[in-house]
């Protein structure tokens, strides 16, 4: 006889013994073993379990078995299960970004734009503990329980159910009973090294898994009389295709110890469902209909001994009816507690939540402000919980502050820059309270550096005295009419301005400053009527002020699908000069290109660009810019124009059709039209056109090449784009009626 026929035959007989005996229905327990994303197979199962009339009375899981079977617990169907993780985002869930519309504006910048980020503290420089911080899945977690909040012992979910994690400071089992729902779940999913450890009081938990992954054991304590389990894991060899990712590797690494466990509790399962799960691995969160119907699979050729305890139950009596909790949907803040604030003032924590006590909020409230207080950068990760208070609901916040100091860096390259390493370092109220100093350094070929030092007024940090320096040292080419390089220059180009600065929420910010340019041309290549007449370097000094509004509702920093972004400037120039160093009797070689009309004058420039998603696959893109000024400018204090709008420099303008620094003008207005595809979830391809009028006059001109004069320009483009783990991955063609032939593009990286 097989196993199963003698399953089958318990079922059919154990209710007559259990009657003769005067016995009680028997209690059905669920055990959900972890997986990672394998470990959506179980909402299969469950829908099999539910159309053959079972429901546990009581359910165990670990990692993502804890996960399925807590929702499961507190009231889901298998249905809304599915529906549940086949609509999310994954990308955006695993990676804890949020939208770059709720950064702060002078965080905006330096957001998602490298690669490694190390805490600096007096020991040196620290890791961070895990891959993620999970800070998405703890939101999407209390979002998802909000109507069992309060409700204190899992006993007293709809079905009783046990969340299994680890203590790593003791290396023992915990087995979560009570408390709160969200940290259960989020600390048994906490693989070592790929999602950061849970602390809770004096406990530092992670992945139940490693001691743990398919607690049928504890099953039998709550009082299960009868097993299903469903075993996603692994309880001997792990195939190697099941070890392509990070996530993969560490997850395997992080559960050898528990194999011999694991196997133990197989024998004291009835009825035992293992989905043949071979093409997929443990981050496979993007194959979820594929692998829950895989779950489906296997619990169907399970069917004929799921039905007979189904009968066999039925012959026994009804189960309990299940009461889920409704839920409130909105809620009275009675009080507001925060924990783990200390360089952080809560009042600073308030303004950033705008929650008050006596607010009514929901979830979609809650989770936005949560949002913008992680945009201020001053925060790794932010849970809250909410419980029924005397009056209302007493919302808990706790904290996890991030470092004050912090080192980060990334690589790019790309053919118009050359390779470089970005690195940075940011400090937060070390040098005074309220200050945030960054600087940037990009070490390569062609280096720039970054300093920004902001001293904000009041708690809230809506407004602040600002102080930055830039400088860089470009390539400037200068280009013959059949698109061949003539020569080129180096540009060393400094910026240092001062003023106040204000923030209105994290969409604008406004500011006026004082500011000081200076843009010099020295010898690189060719260009020998100039140099070797005894010219050493020539360019301009400015001095302005200036007003600028900027906003941004961008939801992401690269390959957006909603927003806007806009940009409008206002500079007086105070003062404008000509600096040269050489021989006098060749300053009129450069003269023209460097004497200003006149000392004062004014300039006005802006841009708009906007992000309208037509589809889940199609994202239209139209730009435009333009800039106007009264008087004419000397060459090096006018708009660089030219190349793909990646790597962009100081006072250069993208138009795709033409190569980096290709054109110089001063007055124009710019429309461009984008129209991306996204093929595959992170590959697009865009198509770009651009047309561009510039209004110079007789401008200046340098040896008659380098000129700024009337022009009409039509531009397009084709862009292969990938969104990988090192940044955007670019490589475009472009052409212009100019007819020089096609322009190439190549980059990777994020840039400066």
């Amino acid at each position: 006889m097989t196993r199963r026929f003698i399953i089958s035959l318990c079922f059919l007989i154990l209710p007559f013994l259990l009657l003769a005996a005067g016995g009680e229905r028997p209690k059905v327990g669920l055990v959900l073993s972890g997986g990672g994303a394998k470990g959506l197979a179980h909402i299969g199962v469950l829908k099999v379990l539910e159309e053959a009339g079972i429901r546990p009375d009581y359910i165990t899981g670990t990692s993502m078995g804890s996960i399925i079977g807590g929702l499961y617990a507190i009231g889901y169907s298998a249905a809304e299960l599915d529906s549940i993780v086949t609509s999310l985002n994954w990308s955006l869930l695993l990676s804890d970004r949020i939208p770059l519309s709720n950064v702060i504006p002078e965080e905006k910048l330096d957001y998602h734009r490298f690669h490694v980020e190390l805490d600096i503290k007096k020991d040196g420089l620290v890791a961070p503990v895990g891959l993620i911080g999970g800070q998405s899945i703890s939101e999407l977690l209390s979002r998802l329980s909000a109507h069992v909040a309060g409700i204190e012992s899992f006993d007293d979910y709809p079905i009783p159910f046990r969340s299994v994690a680890a203590d790593l400071l003791t290396g023992e089992q915990v087995v979560f009973d009570s408390g709160s729902f969200s940290t259960a779940l989020r600390a048994s999913m906490s693989i070592p090294s790929v999602f950061s450890p849970v602390e809770l009081d004096t406990l530092y938990l992670i992945d139940g898994g490693v001691l743990n992954n398919f607690p049928v054991d504890i099953c039998l304590d709550m009082g299960a009389d009868i097993i299903i389990g469903v075993n996603v894991g692994n309880a001997d060899r792990v195939p190697m295709s099941e070890l392509g990712s990070i996530i993969s590797v560490l997850s395997a690494s992080a559960m050898i110890g528990n194999s011999a466990n694991n196997r133990s509790q197989l024998p004291l399962v009835d009825v035992l469902i293992s989905p043949d799960l071979s093409l997929y691995n443990v981050a496979s969160f993007f194959n979820g209909p594929q692998i829950i119907q895989k779950g489906e699979e296997a619990a169907r050729e399970s069917f004929h001994l799921i039905d007979s305890l189904a009968v066999m139950l039925n012959s026994m009596g009804e189960a309990k009816p299940l009461i889920v909790p409704p839920d409130p949907g909105s809620y009275i803040i009675s009080e507001i507690q925060t924990v783990g604030l200390e360089n952080v003032s809560r009042r600073f924590f308030l303004s950033g939540l705008q929650i008050a006590v006596g607010d009514t909020i929901d979830f979609d409230i809650l989770e936005h402000g949560v949002s913008r207080l992680m945009g201020t950068r001053y925060f790794e990760s932010l849970t809250y919980d909410l419980k029924p208070g005397d009056e209302g609901y007493v919302l808990k916040l706790t904290a996890n502050e991030s470092a004050r100091a912090k080192f980060k860096f990334s690589l790019h390259y790309d053919n118009e820059n050359r390779a470089g390493i970005l690195a940075n370092i940011t400090l937060r109220n070390i040098l005074l309270r309220g200050n945030r100093m960054s600087t940037t350094f990009d070490i390569s070929e062609r280096p720039r550096f970054n300093l920004s030092l902001i001293n904000y007024h009041g708690e809230n940090h809506l407004t602040g005295s600002r102080l930055d320096l830039n400088w860089e040292r470009s390539n400037f080419p200068v280009y013959l009419d059949d698109g061949a390089v003539y020569g080129s220059f180096f540009h060393n180009y400094t910026d240092i301005s001062f003023g106040i600065m204000s923030s209105i929420d994290t969409k604008w910010e406004i500011d006026a400053y004082l500011e000081y340019e200076r843009s010099m041309m020295h010898s690189q290549t060719g260009m020998y009527e100039l140099f070797s007449s005894g010219i050493n370097k020539f360019g301009n000094v400015f001095i302005s002020a200036n007003f600028n509004a900027y906003y941004n509702t961008l939801n992401r920093r690269f390959f957006p699908t909603s927003g806007n972004e806009a940009f409008i400037r206002y500079r007086f120039y105070i003062d404008s000069r000509a600096v040269y160093h050489g021989d006098e009797h060749a300053r009129d070689l450069v003269a023209e290109a460097i004497e200003p009309a006149n000392r004062h004058f004014f300039e006005l420039s802006g841009s708009f660009q906007k992000f309208i998603r037509l589809s889940r696959k199609w994202v239209v893109s139209p730009r435009v810019q333009a800039n106007y000024s009264d008087m004419q400018l000397p060459l090096p204090g006018r708009d660089f124009v030219g190349g793909m709008p990646f790597q962009r420099r100081s006072n250069e303008v993208s138009f795709v059709g033409m190569s980096s620094r290709e054109k110089v003008v001063q007055n124009y207005i710019l429309a461009q039209l984008n129209l991306r595809y996204r093929f595959r979830r992170n590959l697009n391809i865009t198509g770009v056109a651009n047309g561009m009028m510039s209004f110079n006059g007789d401008g200046p001109e340098l040896l008659g090449f380098l000129s700024a004069k009337d022009e009409k320009i039509l531009g397009y483009g084709l862009l292969l784009e990938y969104d990988s783990v090192i940044g955007p991955v670019q490589l475009g063609v472009s052409n212009s009626n100019m007819n020089r032939g096609f322009r190439w593009y190549v980059g990777l990286g994020y840039p400066f």
